[in-house]
């Protein structure tokens, strides 16, 4: 009998054939997962529903650039259920101020899904079940690999070692170990609570809670929202908001990771190379702006950096149409032309240029001629800590700014 197929493997059939037999086996195995981690974090079933949804729409659209990661798909889907619930609970509060109603204590709150004939444990998993998934993901990769395949997916010994290349005794090894590191890690928030849990305990609480049966229907709602057959409102909205944030947590790289330059023609970019090559002033050296500073005890327009003042498409819009054939940004003064730095940190986030930049008569409107793609996020730097290349006439650097929009489907 063939094995079933691993998980990045049925993403990779969706993304390549729009296989949705695939995605509907990949929904299947982790709705319960996915909802349990959204209740734990939201601690209300409506919401938890919603972010469930909104989980599967974002590996739905993420799709093609997921099919090649290592390791247990488990990890991925806790880390985007935390940044959907974020996005969830902002918006139920800015909903609750709308409507200037507190939710009562009946209301649709599922609480933590703990449920047990013994009181001690659900009161203890009542405790911890707020901090155990950013604990999980803390781990180190093999403890965490070996935590998320026994207690989120149900493997069992003998698949773990065969995952990880080990063998059982290894496995099992790495288990305690894990299970010990864990409860190290809840300690730090319930010392006195974790005091009555050794690793045998934490053991059985996990296996009885931390995957618990998603409603009926959901998985069936998910695979809807995520393949564009139907989906809520709500979970449509938490998903753009995930995607945002998980595309803005990307930006902690930019210091250490070269920005991807993609834009049409040579020039721009040997100048990009060149200012990322120049040294940087010495400790105390004044810069443009501090000597005009410094000259006339005062900051004047003629002084201070250049800004971003417009941009079309304008920054934050999730309505362009993927028909607008040009990036357009005004600085507030006139900028020396040919040279420019138009970065991203993530190829898939810039769009496909179709010609080269170039400068309006004013000086001060850079132009990028591009071909957007419907249903897709941008997000492009002008100027950024790597490269620096936006100037003004007197070469002050402009201030780096972030262009982040999304296109209509």
């Amino acid at each position: 009998m063939e094995p079933p197929a691993g998980d990045f493997e049925l993403l990779r059939r969706y993304a390549g054939q729009r296989d949705e037999t695939a995605f509907a086996q990949l929904v299947r195995r982790h709705v319960d997962l996915v909802f349990s981690a959204a209740l734990r974090r939201t601690r209300d079933r409506h919401l938890a529903e919603d972010v469930t949804q909104a989980v599967f729409v974002v590996l739905a659209r993420k799709a093609s650039h997921l099919g090649d990661r290592q390791g247990p798909m488990s990890a991925w889907l806790l880390k985007c259920v935390q940044y959907a619930s974020v996005n969830a609970l902002r918006m139920e509060t800015r909903r609750q101020k709308h409507e200037e109603t507190a939710r009562g204590a009946g209301a649709a709150s599922g609480g933590s899904g703990a449920c047990s004939s013994n009181p001690t444990d659900v009161l203890i998993w009542h405790e911890i079940a707020g901090q155990l998934d950013d604990a999980v993901l803390k781990l180190p990769s093999l403890d965490r690999q070996a935590v998320l395949l026994r207690y989120f997916e149900g493997f069992s010994t003998e698949q773990i070692a065969r995952t990880l290349n080990v063998s059982e005794g290894a496995a099992r090894q790495r288990l305690s170990r894990a299970l010990n590191k864990l409860r190290q890690r809840l300690s730090r928030h319930n010392g006195a609570m974790m005091s009555q849990v050794d690793a045998a305990v934490l053991a059985g609480l996990l296996a009885s809670h931390a995957v618990r049966a998603a409603p009926a229907g959901l998985g069936t709602a998910a695979l809807a929202a995520a393949t564009g057959a139907t989906a809520s409102a709500g979970g449509v909205l938490i998903a753009k908001g995930a995607m945002t944030m998980m595309a803005w947590t990307k930006t902690k790289l930019v210091a250490s990771i070269a920005a991807v330059v993609v834009i049409g023609g040579a020039g721009g970019i040997v100048a990009m190379n060149r200012a990322a090559a120049a040294p940087k002033p010495a400790a105390g050296a004044a810069t443009p702006l501090a000597a005009e500073t410094n000259k006339n005890d005062q900051i004047s327009l003629d002084s201070a950096p250049p800004v971003v003042v417009k941009t079309v498409p304008e920054a934050g819009s999730d309505q362009i149409d993927a028909s607008t054939s040009e990036i357009r940004v005004t600085f507030s003064k006139p900028m020396q032309d040919g040279s420019w730095s138009w970065s991203t940190w993530y190829r898939n986030l810039f769009p496909q240029t179709s010609g080269k930049p170039h400068y309006e008569g004013d000086h001060r409107t850079c132009v990028l001629p591009v071909k957007l793609e419907p249903g897709h996020m941008y997000a492009v730097w002008l100027n950024s800590e790597n490269f620096g290349n936006f100037r003004d006439a007197h070469g002050l650097k402009a201030v780096p700014y972030l262009l982040v929009f999304e296109t209509k489907k």
